[in-house]
């Protein structure tokens, strides 16, 4: 018997078969519409005749032959699937006729032989097919697999796979069944909404371009790259028909975020009388290329702080990033000087720091970056007094100028997802850095710095996550005592002061190595979210000369994102020396 190699039913084909049967058989019996008075089958080896007959429910028995219904009998058994061709034909019996449909079976089953991809593994589809070899073939069996195998490919593994032709598989003599896949590539890239941003700021985050088959894993991947650039609000990604064959258009909708910023400030110190004023501004979109410019301009009657960073992610086509950092600082603070004083004592001192910070990074697999630093700083105590004295009278003043230069190399994976430019949703970031002081940088201390920081980000509802940050450093060598580590602060313990002589207690925490852990519960209002409270706990050790001091705080606070001013965090901490402190900055804690 020779099997039909294509299985899409001919309906037309079947009905005209079936008339010409019907017609060749009434002069026999000589009725126009016979009764039925059989139904049976015929050509069946592997099926059983039950099966067949139990599809067969327009036809009935005792009836007239109606040719309407016996077609749709014959589509019946068709869609059991196990069949190549169904044809009828009708004897005479008694005084009507018996109905007989004549079925080609499909060969035995053997194998599924996949052609055509090329990135996605076929092997991969195979556990899909369920039927067992030594089966008759059943199409619609092998259609639901197929089916559940493309759907596997696109939900799981983010392929798009469809049949490349209508007729889309074959089956030999064998039972070999031959079906030619084809993975979609990607038509033409359409990015709307861009007003500011030049279109190549977008493109040359993306990986695949025109051409390339469509991996939706990788190109999800790529939307948090856009998102991590912090300049857009929110990304609609989509795909659409394209006019070219076996394609998709990719569609990138972008809403542009706010990435100016400015601060202007005067304050005045009611217990001294001093009065200072800040005015900063930074831009992360500079002339809609990506690239990041921000200056800072803090003075007060004893103190000056001017800080110019520029930072430009793509220098070239190989990813190489570049920053610069230039600053100069006036102020006053307080020092051991036990670099350069042989005596105990407190001493207040008036500083000048002056540097400059150049780096260059390239990004070396998928989401992790490699930078280097090198860092020129020149460092002038123009006087110092022991604390509690006056100034000119106490102690002679005299200039102690020096160089503390370095050299760091830094890696960093960011994983972060972000859902507008400045809520984390999930994801994770992980950041080592070591750096060099020494003499043969110029430099006139010679110490080493070891960091390792990671954050860990898990959204709970859409609008509350939770955020962790573990973080430590280890410092080594000879070094400046204003250098030493330091636990407190706006972004360490926060419900420590900023000024580590501050009192007993803020002295506690100086030392050569800390660990710190910050933990936050962040609630983003969902009617308005550029408002968002949190709950926070910090707690860090420090250690210094083998002694060891655990400290933390807790506390609540909230985040606003004001136009033009970006945001401000305000954060009330209680610590657990029964000190409370109101902490105000223009960024996030981590």
């Amino acid at each position: 018997m020779k099997f039909l190699q294509r299985f899409k039913f001919n309906l037309l084909a079947v009905t005209v078969v079936f008339f010409v049967l019907l017609i060749s058989s009434f002069p026999v019996i000589g009725e126009v519409n016979p009764d039925v008075l059989l139904i049976d089958v015929e050509g069946n080896q592997q099926i059983p005749d039950e099966k067949i007959l139990g599809v067969i429910s327009n036809t009935k028995v005792g009836q007239p032959l109606n040719p309407q219904l016996v077609q749709q009998d014959m589509q019946a058994i068709m869609a059991l699937g196990f069949f190549a061709d169904i044809q009828v034909k009708t004897d005479k019996f008694f005084d009507g006729i018996k109905l007989v449909f004549v079925v080609i079976e499909n060969p035995r089953f053997q194998e599924v032989r996949i052609k055509g991809l090329t990135k996605f593994n076929p092997d991969e589809l195979k556990p899909f097919f369920t039927q067992k070899p030594g089966e008759v073939f059943n199409v619609v069996t092998f259609r639901n697999d197929l089916s559940k195998a493309l759907k596997y490919c696109q939900e799981e593994k983010g392929f798009f796979i469809e049949p490349k032709a209508t007729n889309n598989f074959r089956i030999t003599e064998d039972g070999i069944v031959e079906i030619e896949l084809v993975e979609l590539v990607i038509g033409k890239i359409k990015i709307t909404g861009l007003e500011k941003t030049k279109e190549f700021v977008v493109l040359r985050e993306l990986t695949l371009k025109e051409g390339d088959v469509i991996d939706y894993n990788q190109l999800r991947e790529e939307y948090w790259n856009i998102m991590r650039l912090r300049l857009f609000e929110t990304i609609d990604l989509k795909f659409e028909k394209s006019s070219i064959p076996n394609a998709l258009d990719l569609v990138l909708s972008l809403k542009e975020a706010r990435t100016g910023s400015g601060s202007l400030g005067i304050s005045f110190a009611e217990s001294t009388g001093e009065v200072g004023g800040l005015l900063g501004f930074k831009e992360s979109n500079l002339m809609g290329l990506g690239q990041e410019l921000s200056l800072d301009i803090n003075l007060s009657e004893n103190s000056k702080n001017i800080r110019f960073s520029f930072y430009e992610p793509w220098l070239d086509d190989n990813r190489t990033s570049f920053g610069l950092s230039m600053w100069n600082s006036d102020s006053s603070m307080t020092s051991t000087m036990k670099s350069w004083l042989n005596q105990d004592g407190m001493y207040e001192i008036d500083l000048t720091r002056t540097g400059l910070s150049l780096s260059f990074g390239r990004m070396f697999w998928k989401d992790t970056a490699a930078r280097v630093r090198f860092r020129f700083e020149e460092n002038i105590i123009h006087n110092y007094w022991l604390d509690g004295t006056d100034k000119p009278e106490h102690n002679k003043p005299e200039q102690i100028d020096f160089w503390n230069n370095s050299a760091g190399i830094e890696i960093d994976r960011n994983k972060l997802k972000r859902e507008g430019r400045n809520f984390v949703v999930g994801g994770y970031q992980l950041t080592g850095s070591y750096t060099v002081f020494g003499e043969y940088l110029g430099g006139d201390y010679n110490y080493n710095e070891l960091m390792l920081e990671g954050k860990w980000f898990h959204s709970l509802t859409p609008n509350l996550v939770i955020g962790t940050r573990l973080r430590g450093e280890y410092l080594t060598g000879d070094y400046p005592d204003y250098e030493e580590l330091y636990l407190g602060g706006m972004y360490k313990l926060r419900g420590y002061d900023e000024r580590r002589f501050d009192d007993e207690n803020t002295r506690k925490l100086i030392g050569s190595s800390y660990l710190l852990s910050n933990t936050e519960l962040r609630y983003r209002l969902p009617s308005n979210k550029n408002l968002e409270f949190v709950l926070f706990y910090d707690v860090g050790q420090i250690n210094n000369s083998g002694d060891s001091l655990v400290r933390s705080d807790y506390g609540v606070g909230f985040r606003i994102d004001i136009p033009f001013f970006g945001l401000i965090r305000v954060d009330n901490a209680w610590n657990e020396d029964g000190d409370s402190r109101l902490v105000i900055s223009m960024s996030e804690m981590f």
